[in-house]
């Protein structure tokens, strides 16, 4: 069986990025020259550009080209041992962090959201609904709930950032500890849409909250990572010993 034309491009890229002769930071050739090199139509060449930005290897920036943004598929991962941001997790991998509000608003939400909150019935919630990109790349969908006794004027703020930065500098708030819960899960097809994957990409789905120093509970997020994309970490301690145990 014949490989695809795509595939030979892929691979005709991915060894020049391998053998160094495209170095990060380096214009790729143009669609128009990489189809007349492989006497293939620009949509072929499309495609197999798609699979290197996909991979996180190459960039597009619209109006100079395409770029080689990292020789190596640069993995995501997200530390267990404190309190990170996304906004940490994509720097880190040499990526450029992006985020994008949905939704956002303040409503009366039910039980399931106000108990994680310490909340009662009638009192309002903040929600926003927010996409993070990496380089242009979709990798988490985060569904946040705030009390809006504290937070009801943060939607008038700039959200396209990170929250935590908004909540320190701005509300005087630090966050102290934080409890997550972490399950693998099949996306829905509209969170699949929003993560640009297929359907039979796998996620991580993390729901937590985050305390101040008061040790009242500021926040609580249901978080969808894309599990092709990301990856946690964290310390065990060591093995405690039960003599008692049965062998």
């Amino acid at each position: 069986m014949s490989t695809p034309k795509y595939l030979k491009i892929y691979q005709f890229l991915s060894e020049q990025i391998k053998e160094g002769k495209i170095l990060p930071g380096d214009k790729i050739p143009n669609e128009s020259e990489l189809a007349e090199m492989f006497q293939v139509h620009r949509m072929t060449v499309r495609q197999a550009i798609d699979k290197l930005v996909n991979d996180h290897m190459l960039v597009r920036k619209r109006g100079k080209g395409t770029f080689l943004l990292s020789a190596k598929y640069p993995v995501l991962t997200r530390s267990l041992q404190g309190i990170s941001t996304y906004y940490d997790d994509i720097v880190n991998a040499g990526l450029e962090p992006c985020y994008r509000t949905l939704e956002s608003r303040i409503d009366f939400f039910g039980e399931d959201i106000t108990s994680q909150l310490g909340l009662q019935a009638e009192e309002k919630v903040v929600y926003m609904k927010r996409l993070m990109l990496a380089s242009n790349v979709p990798l988490v969908l985060e569904c946040c709930y705030l009390p809006a006794e504290l937070f009801a004027d943060i939607l008038e703020r700039k959200l396209d950032t990170m929250l935590y930065k908004i909540i320190r500098e701005h509300y005087g708030m630090t966050l102290v500890h934080s409890h997550q819960e972490l399950s693998a899960v099949l996306p829905s097809d509209e969170e699949r849409r929003l993560l640009k994957i297929g359907s039979t990409c796998p996620c991580i789905r993390v729901e937590g909250v985050v305390h101040n120093d008061s040790g009242r509970v500021i926040e609580y997020t249901r978080s969808l990572y894309r599990g092709d994309k990301y990856r946690f970490q964290c310390s065990i301690g060591s093995y405690l010993y039960n003599p008692s145990t049965p062998t």
